[in-house]
């Protein structure tokens, strides 16, 4: 095979070498070595799709085992930071009550509880308890299947991160399976199984147990299919409403042994049921209960307010009304909260709260509490710095153009399927026309960085003339990355690897050289005005290959996952994005340019030369990347792989146009900080769908409470 692949490079430094009746065949060299690497690279790929055997040694145990380790140190690290920002369990946490739900959206409960009979009767399904209380409870359940339901803004996804919080601790006791939460807005079950999204979520938000050689072959599907992980899947409502049937029936399809629990919308959720008829056969469902008006009170007490003059009368209205619309309104965890956010200033009156003539029902008094929330919050305080980067200064936003920024977003996550802000799919907000600039204009400059190096060995006026024309060429077949890359560059035990990417990367290569070759060679066949002898010809067509092959197989060996599990975060993966397109621009666009230079040389054949060699370069790169992606998934070199360079020129034009701060990652955490934003994984979400929905909806900032 070796042979093979270097036969082409002897052939055209040995021109001169070989006898001038043998020459006329030296082309047969080309087709052979690319018949080759196209085999290689479809065993490859055949390779990475194909089940793999999951060995049952000590070895790859061993390593799954480790995986699980990591993954759970890393999930208690990820969520406990998470509860501090949400302030979750200071200054006091708010007194949140579950029972089981009075809905008919139960199983029986002998389907829930097993055969335990009591007089000849299974026993009735009786839970209820507080926030710390849902642990025992949920482990008490024989089949350890869980449904949460509770009304908008009733604390499931605070009780959902307690949970896992709580599940993580008693593993580190006891053992077993993984908490891990997920947000269920992505999933799409008529199209995707349950267990292939899970992988494919735990893979985005975990990228290193894609990595075969730290944690054994395919160790996120093995931590799925075989119980070491106990998903927790919370918002089933924020799917599209036609979708819960298909996710309830999914779901309860399930093997069983599996552990699961899922939250979801009271009303939602009943209403899914009611109209499939089918419900999670073996799951305990309970319902958060409505905040007290004592729980309130308390809540809003803490901290230092209980003696504040400004609270007196909307305490004792409290206590003397609690049927009336303010304490209705705020027996919704999420309205209590905000309720103590907006008023925290003491140059507030939380005593208008109390104004019939603005505030007649509950509905107006929510929507006053989501409405003036975000003004609130960006009132000029100090705030902590950034984790990780305590001497990053904090910056300071206006409430208009905090209010203004984030109701872009709100509507453009509203015109999409799911309510994960992803930052690598920032380019979803622009046109499909400008979508495509974006890409052509990402080509145009890794064509002219690979010009820069194809300069080198033949001239200044080829090199930036190839490289701009098959920077164009390959922008018209640009799309945008599915997911951020990462960089691992350590060699020890990764040599097979490195043959095999290097073999994928060649026969990109040479789809690319054959599409320069014959571009040239036939140009020159037709008397294009420039001469074109056999060995010219094939020096083309080799060095544009050979230089695109070994770049893109570096790369394709490079951008593997780390062997360390870490906790994600965007401005982390964005960060190894950032770097992953650093070395790419150096290694696959100026180091593959000047490998092509380099063989190609000498300088002298020009203009015309310079433009075929580069749109062929270009097109039959293109066509090379979606030939592969058949095999092995999208693949594309230069910036157009970057999500880092996607994000760039979409932040940069959406900036320019005043939609979004020029430094969009800075502005997102600082409204993580806020609590306007939550971390899921690796990507944002509005602290509540209410909010966020409210946000789309306001036409212009609202005004700030009342001083």
């Amino acid at each position: 095979m070796i042979t093979l692949l270097v036969l082409p490079i002897a052939t055209n430094l040995a021109t001169d070498d070989v006898p001038e009746a043998v020459q006329p065949y030296l082309w047969l060299a080309w087709p052979v070595a690319a018949l080759a690497a196209v085999a290689a690279a479809a065993v490859e790929a055949r390779r990475q799709q194909e089940p793999m055997p999951i060995a049952s040694g000590d070895g790859d145990g061993a390593r799954l085992r480790r995986g699980a380790e990591e993954l759970a140190h890393t999930m208690h690290r990820q969520w406990a930071t998470e509860a501090d920002t949400r302030m979750l369990h200071r200054p006091q946490p708010l007194h949140l009550r579950w029972s089981t739900t009075s809905r008919p959206v139960s199983a029986h409960p002998a389907a829930v509880l097993g055969e335990d009979v009591v007089g000849g009767r299974p026993s009735r399904l009786r839970l209820r308890g507080g926030v710390d209380e849902i642990v025992t409870a949920f482990n008490q359940l024989p089949k350890r299947r869980l449904v949460l339901l509770g009304d908008p803004g009733a604390g499931k996804t605070v009780l959902a991160i307690l949970l896992t919080l709580g599940l993580l601790e008693q593993r580190s006791a006891h053992g077993g399976p993984v908490p891990v939460l997920l947000s269920l807005s992505s999933w799409d079950p008529r199209d995707e199984h349950l267990d292939t999204w899970m992988v494919r979520r735990v893979v985005e938000d975990y990228p290193a147990l894609s990595n075969a050689e730290a944690f054994g072959p395919r160790a996120a599907h093995r931590l799925v299919t075989d119980s070491h992980i106990l998903p927790i899947l919370d918002g089933l409502d924020e799917m599209p409403a036609g979708l819960h049937p298909a996710a309830i029936d999914a779901l309860d399809r399930v093997p069983a042994g599996r552990p699961l629990i899922v939250t979801c919308r009271s009303a939602e959720y009943e209403a899914a049921v009611t109209s499939h008829g089918g419900v999670l056969a073996t799951a305990a469902v309970i319902e958060l209960e409505p905040v007290g008006v004592q729980e309130a009170i308390a809540f809003l007490s803490v901290g230092g307010v209980a003696d504040d003059a400004r609270w007196v009368p909307v305490l004792a209205y409290l206590r003397a009304h609690p049927t009336a619309p303010l304490a209705t309104a705020l027996s919704s965890p999420l309205m209590v909260a905000q309720a103590r956010a907006i008023y925290s200033d003491p140059a507030t009156d939380p005593a208008e709260l109390l104004t019939r003539e603005r505030f007649a029902d509950r509905a107006a008094i929510e929507d006053h509490l989501l409405n003036a929330f975000v003004p609130a919050v960006y009132r000029h305080r100090p705030l902590p710095p950034a984790t990780g980067r305590p001497h990053r200064r904090v910056p300071q936003y206006s409430p208009e153009l905090a209010h203004k920024w984030l109701a872009f977003i709100a509507r453009d996550l509203n015109s999409r399927p799911t309510r994960d802000l992803v930052w690598w799919q920032l380019h979803s907000a622009l046109a499909p026309g400008t979508r495509r600039v974006i890409g052509v204009l990402l080509e145009i400059l890794t064509g002219f960085v690979a010009g820069l190096g194809v300069a080198i060995g033949v001239g200044l006026e080829v090199g930036v003339v190839a490289g701009l024309a098959g920077g164009f060429s390959a922008g018209l077949v640009a799309v945008p990355p599915s997911h951020p890359g990462h960089v691992n560059l350590r060699i020890r035990g990764r040599s097979r690897l490195f043959g095999r990417k290097l073999l994928l990367g060649l026969a990109v290569g040479i789809t690319t050289g054959s599409g320069a070759l014959l571009t040239f060679g036939s140009a020159a066949w037709l008397g294009a005005g420039f001469p074109a002898s056999l060995e010219m010809v094939l020096k083309v067509g080799f060095g544009a290959g050979l230089g695109v092959g070994i770049g893109f197989g570096i790369m394709a060996w490079v951008n593997t996952p780390t062997d360390t599990i870490r906790s994600p975060s965007p401005g982390y993966a964005l960060r190894s994005d950032r770097v992953l397109s650093t070395f790419r621009i150096a290694v696959e666009t100026l180091g593959a340019g000047l490998v092509a230079g380099l063989v190609t040389g000498p300088p002298g054949f020009g203009l015309p030369v310079g433009l075929a060699w580069g749109i062929a370069a270009g097109l039959g790169g293109g066509f090379a990347v979606g030939l592969a992606g058949r095999f092995v998934g999208r693949f594309q070199t230069g910036l157009a792989a970057s999500a880092w360079g996607w994000f760039l020129l979409t932040r940069s034009w959406l900036a320019l146009r005043g939609r979004l701060p020029w430094r969009l990652m800075r502005f997102l955490d600082d409204a993580h900080r806020r609590g306007v934003l939550r971390q899921a994984g690796a990507t944002y979400q509005f602290r509540h769908a209410r909010l966020q929905d409210s946000l789309a909806a306001a036409s212009r900032p609202p005004a700030p409470p009342h001083q």
